[in-house]
């Protein structure tokens, strides 16, 4: 479904993304870590298109980034959960994915849709700048998942839920799974690492491991500070 090959990325003299290689198959979730600064959100934004890379090549479900000419279809390939709120504080949650869904020309039915499946019934009226954290974060995750995008990026999405939203958030990640998405997802919590099918570290400019948590479980590190500590 995503496969990057040999990604370089530099800003002025400072080279960020050495020869990235990874690949998310189809249906898989995979977990992508790193400490801060070591270019995970640089490498979410070449995938989306919204930055360009001076070598290699990135394909998602087979669509080439770079090609100008496939950037609609691309956009409906993939959905992007930023880690801040970027929707719209003054419009309710309904109204926002109501937004949403005249810029992908879908119905109203998707609008109802999404909304039972992140549980904002409730909260459909609400301003985008009343909700609760957790909630806000529910709001973006259905505005990424609206148009059905067959893969979907979260970027820290849980980074301010307390543990029974991240739980909530989770299981309306796992149901999507179970729809044939895949799903790569940035993450700083141990706990989600062993929600993933496997996880991938990113540091010194490159993917340095790719694998399982179970890899590391039979050697005792089972603490993402101590995975990173490894490899930087």
């Amino acid at each position: 479904m995503l496969k990057i090959n040999n990604v370089f990325k530099s800003y002025k003299a400072k080279q960020v993304l050495k020869g990235v290689n990874l690949e998310v198959k189809q249906n898989e979730i995979k977990g992508l870590i790193g400490v801060n600064g070591a270019g995970k959100s640089t490498l979410i934004e070449l995938i989306c298109g919204v930055k360009t890379f001076s070598e290699g090549e990135i394909f998602v479900n087979n669509i080439n980034v770079k090609d100008k000419k496939q950037n609609k279809q691309l956009k409906y390939t993939f959905g992007y959960m930023p880690q801040r709120f970027t929707l719209f504080n003054d419009l309710t949650v309904k109204e926002n994915l109501g937004y949403l869904a005249s810029v992908y020309k879908l119905d109203k039915t998707s609008i109802e849709n999404v909304i039972e499946v992140c549980g904002l019934q409730s909260h459909e009226k609400i301003l985008a700048q009343n909700l609760s954290g957790g909630y806000r974060q529910l709001l973006s995750l259905a505005g990424a998942i609206i148009h059905s995008p067959k893969l979907l990026i979260l970027d820290e999405p849980t980074s301010a839920m307390d543990p029974l939203f991240r739980k909530k958030f989770w299981k309306v990640i796992k149901n999507y799974q179970t729809q044939g998405a895949t799903i790569l997802i940035i993450t700083h919590y141990m706990e989600e690492l062993n929600q993933c099918d496997s996880f991938a570290c990113l540091a010194n400019g490159k993917i340095c491991f790719d694998g399982k948590v179970e890899d590391f479980s039979s050697k005792g590190m089972l603490d993402i500070d101590e995975i990173l500590k490894k490899y930087n």
